[in-house]
């Protein structure tokens, strides 16, 4: 437990922006040091300060809980609607970068990428020739840093219409380009899922290895997630019920191996 000591007392309550990259004792470090924080103010108005800020949305969506007057029953169904259809949003983003890595992997047509990008959706939330337009146009201009900035980041923060348009730059580039020239483009990749595909791509390993390695990838992430979730509501109910810093720390406890 002297990690996540250090890890308190250092102050590294610095917000969180990705509960996917944030490992479980930073997000646990966060709650601790909103608990002290929350014993020092007693009021806690300083929290409706750190929810407007808060950039997380699964963490952002429980500190406004927190302020409300729901019950603890109510607390807990409404926290759970907001992790399914976060999990689920995330679930699918990996699935569509899954589909992307896999289309380089195989050299395969963008065009044919796009429509299995698209199939993934009831009412497609982009529409093709857009989203060809746009990617060409951006290709044609990454010599530019503001260009290669908007449309080679890879984030799953991202909105889904700019994450479709962002793959198909990659898809296209890599159609036209030897794969080992989009090493370049790491540093604009802010997710470990896509960068690890990447990786083996670049590698030189086969299509189906790729689908294999991604596959459990994804499921290792979504129980990462979800157990970092369930970590964050249960420190909630500690924070909301008055616990004390050490039951809180035993709540983390529960969440290690």
């Amino acid at each position: 437990m002297n990690n996540m000591a250090k890890a308190d007392e250092a102050k590294q309550s610095s917000r969180i922006v990705d509960l996917v990259h944030t490992p479980l004792e930073a997000v646990a470090a966060y709650w601790l040091s909103l608990k002290k924080a929350l014993d020092r103010h007693k009021n806690g108005r300083f929290l409706e300060e750190e929810a407007r800020h808060a950039a997380e949305p699964f963490i952002k969506h429980l500190l406004s809980l927190l302020q409300s007057g729901f019950s603890v029953d109510d607390c807990r169904r409404l926290a759970t609607v907001k992790q399914r259809n976060l999990l689920r949003d995330l679930h699918r983003k990996l699935d569509l970068l899954a589909i992307c890595l896999l289309g380089i992997a195989g050299n395969e047509n963008p065009q044919k990428v796009l429509i299995r990008i698209i199939s993934k959706f009831s009412i497609s939330p982009i529409f093709e020739k857009e989203v060809f337009e746009i990617a060409q146009q951006a290709l044609q201009n990454l010599d530019k840093p503001k260009t290669r900035e908007k449309f080679l980041l890879i984030d799953q923060a991202m909105k889904i219409e700019a994450l479709i348009i962002n793959m198909m730059v990659y898809s296209m580039f890599a159609r036209r380009n030897d794969h080992k020239k989009m090493q370049l483009f790491s540093e604009y990749i802010r997710s470990y899922y896509f960068s690890e595909g990447m990786a083996l791509i670049q590698d030189g390993f086969e299509h189906d290895f790729v689908k294999y390695r991604l596959i459990l990838l994804r499921k290792e992430i979504l129980a990462d997630m979800e157990n970092k979730m369930e970590m964050s509501l249960e420190m909630f109910f500690g924070m909301r019920n008055g616990n004390s810093y050490g039951d809180m720390l035993k709540i983390y406890n529960s969440f290690t191996i």
